[in-house]
């Protein structure tokens, strides 16, 4: 394998997305032509034989990038350790789940506005994180008030990334937006807000927050996320806002 500065050259990156598509179609044929299994008996039979397969090679292909792809030590035993898979993995997965996907739509439905979601369904969000009160007093030695700052920085940070992913499902209806945010939230972490190069980190900041600001509502418009949203009798009154 060659590479230039930690890179991968251009051929080694082309051959290896060509062996990828290969593999991912061929895996689909595989219960047939390699396990000699007998050909499904319902349609329900093979598109399980075909979610398996694509499960199969997904789960290769992450594997195979894990060894071409330079990945340093660090980086790795971070992405593939225990801290690593639950906030970037387990942990955006299963809370995008319940307090999104689940607790939204009972809100909507249950008569509130959609801006009071918004801001409503961040609180339960930011109070299921009160158990780390106990986890760092006990376990970090922390005192109460010590505690008492970092759980509640937390919230604060929490309640703000809530409203957000309340935002993007309700205006898109759609839950990858939320998770993909949550886990790259997670990766990232808070802010370096102290560093050597002031200016450039200034500019960088404003630079993002006025982008962020600008294409809010341009690139999380409802028509960009469903096939149609004008003959739905639910959500088309919540992502238009008129409710």
């Amino acid at each position: 394998m060659e590479e230039s500065e930690g890179r991968l050259s251009k051929l080694v990156a082309v051959i290896a997305c060509i062996a990828m598509t290969l593999f991912y179609v061929s895996i689909l044929y595989a219960p047939t032509l390699i396990l000699r299994l007998p050909p499904p008996q319902s349609y329900e039979n093979f598109m399980i034989r075909r979610f398996i397969c694509a499960a199969v090679c997904s789960v290769a292909s992450v594997i195979f990038c894990a060894f071409v792809l330079p990945i340093t030590g660090g980086e790795a035993s971070y992405s593939f350790g225990v801290y690593g898979i639950r906030s970037d993995h387990f942990a955006p997965v299963t809370e995008e789940l319940v307090f999104r996907a689940c607790m939204i739509p009972l809100l909507l439905c249950g008569g509130f506005k959609a801006y009071n979601v918004i801001f409503l369904c961040p609180t339960f969000f930011s109070l299921a994180h009160l158990n780390h009160m106990m986890e760092i007093y006990s376990r970090h030695n922390y005192s109460l008030l010590k505690a008492s700052l970092v759980v509640g920085l937390q919230l604060g940070y929490t309640v703000i990334f809530g409203s957000y992913a309340s935002f993007l499902f309700i205006r898109t209806g759609n839950i990858v937006g939320p998770l993909v945010a949550h886990a790259f939230c997670n990766y990232m972490g808070l802010p370096v807000l102290f560093v050597h190069r002031k200016g450039l980190v200034s500019i960088a900041f404003v630079a993002g927050m006025v982008s962020f600001v600008w294409l809010l509502f341009p690139i999380t418009w409802p028509d960009l996320y469903n096939e149609s949203t004008n003959n739905c009798r639910c959500w088309q009154g919540y992502c238009s806002w008129n409710k």
